[in-house]
Formats: C-alpha cells, sequence, structure tokens
C-alpha cells in the first residue's frame, strides 16, 4: 500500500481556504475587492507573492551629509565601502528609520549624470536615464518594473505639489516616450478614483452617494472578513482603516456646523489642505492600494514638479524649499532641511508599518517590498548627479542584499579611462534584474564614463 508523503498533503485548512475563495460572492465592492481575492486565491495555490516597489521622490536634493551614518567620513574614495549598519546610528535627518535599520539600506555616490546637470529638479531623468531637458525621452523605471509584473493599475502616480487645488500633474514617471503618467494630488480625488467605481447618484446626490459607497465597501469588506480564513483576515485590516478614516470624516461633516467650526479642528487628511495631511494621505491610498492588489508600484512625487517648491509650515519651517536650497548653510536652512527631511523618514516609516502589518505567506507585504526614497535633484538643490544619494528599506522577498548594510561606492571621475564608481542606471537593472526582466540595457550612457561600468545590474546588491 502507498503511503502518501505527508509533506504533500492538503490540509483542512488548505481545503477550507480554496473553498471559501472559490465561494465567495461579492456585492457592490466587488469592483475593488476581486483583486484582493484573486491574490489570495494566487497564494492558496502556492503561487508566489507579486514583488512591490515604491518610488518616493523628495525635492530639492537628498543632502549626502544626511544619508551618511555618524562616525563614517564621507570623503573621496576608489574603493567601496560596505558597512553593517547594525553598529551605527543615524543621522537625526533620517532617524525615525532606525526601527526598520535591519531593513535599511543607505547607498551613497552612485552617479546620474545622465540625468542634466543643474537648475531645480531633473524631472523625467530621475527615473529615467536620459537628459531631462529633453522632455519625455524614454520610459521611467517604475513603468519598466510595472512591466515585469503587470496589473490593473501598471503605475499608481501620487503627488503633493504646493498647491492643494491641484487635480494632477505630470512631472516624474512615464510609460514611453511622450507619455507621461499623470500623479493624482488630491487624495479625496484618488481614493474616489480608486475604490468609488461602484458609486451612484447625480451631482446633487454625491455627499450620500458617497456614504453608501463607503458603507457598501466597508460592509463588504467586513463580511468577506468574516468568510475568510483566519491566516487570511488580518490582511484585509490596512485596507479597511481606509474606508474608516473616509466614512469618519463623513460623519463629522453631518454634524452641526457651528459646532464643527467652534470644537473640530480640519484634521481630516484626505481632503484637507494642509501640505503635511496631504502627505500622509497620500501614504495611507498607497498602501490601501498595494494591500488591495490593484498595482505593484507606486510613485510618490513630494514635489510636483520642477521648480515647485513647499514652505511647510506645520513643521515651523519659514522658508520655502527654493531659499533653503539656496542658503542650505545657513544655521536655519540647516534647521529647517532637518525637520523637513525627518517628517519625510516618519512618512517611509508609516509606509513601512503598514506594510508590515499585513500577513503574506510566510511574513507580510514588507518582506516583498522594496521602498526606495531619492530625490529628484540627485544631491542637492542644484545637483549635478556626480551622486545620487538612495534610502531603500526592504530587499524584494530577498532578491536584494541592500537590508542592513551602508554602500558607499567610489566617487565619480569624468573623463577618467578606467573607474569603478557606479550608475543609477546600475541600480535600476538590479531592480529589473531583482523582478525577473534580465536586460542588460536601460535609458542611456553617461558619455564620459566607460561603458562596462555602466552595464549590468550592481553585483555588490544582488542576492
Amino acid at each position: 500500500m502507498n503511503i502518501t508523503n505527508p509533506l504533500n498533503m492538503v490540509t483542512p485548512n488548505q481545503i477550507t481556504r480554496r473553498t471559501v475563495l472559490k465561494g465567495i460572492t461579492l456585492g457592490a465592492g466587488g469592483v475593488f475587492l476581486q483583486p484582493f481575492l484573486n491574490a489570495l486565491a494566487a497564494e492558496a495555490r502556492g503561487e508566489a507573492p507579486p514583488l512591490r516597489v515604491i518610488f518616493f521622490m523628495e525635492s530639492n536634493g537628498l543632502y549626502p551629509y544626511h544619508v551618511q551614518p555618524k562616525g563614517v567620513e564621507v570623503g573621496k574614495s576608489d574603493r567601496l565601502i560596505d558597512l553593517p549598519l547594525a553598529g551605527l546610528e543615524l543621522h537625526e535627518a533620517i532617524e525615525p528609520l532606525t526601527p526598520f535599520k535591519n531593513r535599511l539600506g543607505l547607498i551613497q555616490k552612485l552617479s546620474h549624470k545622465i540625468s542634466g546637470g543643474g537648475d531645480h529638479g531633473k524631472g523625467y531623468g530621475g527615473l529615467g536615464c536620459f537628459n531631462w531637458r529633453r522632455g519625455i525621452a524614454g520610459q521611467t523605471i517604475d513603468h519598466a518594473l510595472a512591466s515585469a509584473q503587470p496589473n490593473i493599475i501598471p503605475v499608481l502616480g501620487l503627488g503633493v505639489p504646493p498647491s492643494a487645488e491641484a487635480a494632477f500633474v505630470n512631472t516624474v514617471s512615464a510609460s514611453a516616450p511622450r507619455r507621461p503618467t499623470s500623479m493624482i494630488c488630491q487624495p479625496d480625488l484618488g481614493f474616489r478614483m480608486l475604490f468609488g467605481s461602484v458609486a451612484e447618484g447625480n451631482a446633487g446626490q454625491v455627499f450620500q452617494a458617497r456614504n453608501k459607497l463607503l458603507d457598501w465597501c466597508r460592509t463588504d469588506i467586513k463580511r468577506v472578513q468574516k468568510e475568510l480564513p483566519s491566516m487570511d483576515r488580518e490582511k484585509l485590516d490596512v485596507y479597511l482603516d481606509t474606508f474608516e478614516q473616509m466614512r469618519t470624516r463623513q460623519d463629522r461633516i453631518k454634524e452641526n456646523s457651528e459646532r464643527l467650526r467652534a470644537n473640530l479642528p480640519a484634521i481630516n487628511k484626505f481632503d484637507s489642505k494642509r501640505t503635511t495631511q496631504r502627505f500622509e494621505a497620500q501614504c495611507a491610498i498607497a498602501a490601501a492600494s498595494l494591500a488591495s492588489g490593484l498595482t505593484n508600484v507606486v510613485t510618490i512625487d513630494a514635489a510636483g514638479g520642477i521648480g515647485a517648491y513647499h514652505t511647510w509650515t506645520d513643521l515651523g519651517v519659514t522658508k520655502d524649499g527654493h531659499a533653503i536650497g539656496h542658503s542650505a548653510e545657513s544655521p536655519d536652512s540647516m534647521k529647517f532641511a532637518i525637520a523637513i527631511r525627518r517628517f519625510h523618514a516618519e512618512r517611509i516609516a508609516d509606509l513601512a508599518r503598514r506594510l508590515d502589518a499585513v500577513k503574506e505567506g510566510n511574513g507580510t507585504m514588507l518582506d516583498n517590498t522594496l521602498i526606495v526614497w531619492m530625490s529628484d535633484s540627485g544631491e542637492g538643490h542644484h545637483g549635478f548627479c556626480g551622486e545620487w544619494p538612495l534610502v531603500t528599506l526592504g530587499n524584494l522577498g530577498g532578491r536584494l542584499k541592500t537590508a542592513g548594510r551602508f554602500l558607499q561606492f567610489p566617487t565619480y571621475k569624468e573623463e577618467a579611462k578606467e573607474t569603478a564608481n557606479r550608475t543609477i542606471r546600475n541600480f535600476y537593472l538590479s531592480l529589473l534584474h531583482a523582478v525577473g526582466d534580465k536586460r542588460e540595457k536601460f535609458g542611456e550612457l553617461d558619455s564620459k564614463m566607460p561603458a562596462a561600468a555602466q552595464a549590468g545590474p550592481l553585483a555588490e546588491i544582488m542576492a
């Protein structure tokens, strides 16, 4: 008699899970819940979860000294410096990321001269590998990664421009030459666009229609949670939280207007005019969209275009970004830059916590995600891009070896016949290889560097 290998047996829990996933029927929330259930079904079949990437683009330069751990000299070097982060202290500008230090990667001195030096930003050249002055000359890396793992929304673009009135901006992301991806700038609009396809009612019934939509969505999510096996229920928590926040805001609007005006500050983050709250809401939208399975790639533009600058009054900052950039070494500008950087670091930590709360396989969504924090202007306000600092969080399911490391590559040298310097192009090729796209070329070459130094991925970070 043949004995079945117990390791290959289908457990009762798996049977329940598969049966439940096949038998769940959806109501009004079907449009947005179906991708989520499809992902659970794929996991039940033993398929690996998708890999996800978030690009967090900051304006005005990501200063190298903010990325440098304390006690580690920044000086010029002709060799790779590779140090474990465990024994190092982060600069106060990025200190909020300390709880994730074992998943953090700090990468210094990769060059990105091809994007074009000077001026107030590199636009599409930052995520692309071409001179920004040529406009949208090619595909950007976020879309290249999305092509390797197609989804309903290839790349979700979210923007936080200085004006709260802007609905969309075209700034940093493109699917092909002259094909920009619009950044959705109003969180409330983004929520309705992404999750509001089942709403009913004409313009005069928008408020009630939105209430119905949110109630339907919450009801569907909660009902599906009850039907799912216990291993999957927590995965909807982050998703549900977004709807709960929106519905709470709707309830507040219904309260007496005088009482609202007198006692309740405008704390809603989805339709707030305050920059910090719009930023927080966009991060919540990003996490919910990834958790729901609507997309695998999110690009967050914190600037809203070349030459667009915030004045972060919510953070006690009294200079706008342009003034800070042109006086970067003055005491007040240095203090303001740290306050802004810490706020961005807090948003990245919040994104990481949200993704880490969603169980996936034997770990969490964060285990299969990489957050890339960089500036669309390289190393400074008028970045000349001989270096382009990067902060990464995550390792794409173990396909990268950036977690817990400080890497400083050799210094860029123009016209050098031989150089050990590597480029952002190499980093982008590393990401592509990690998600299964083994191409050896992406974008254009820096003519001032040997082609061999720009070929292929960074071996130092590939698992």
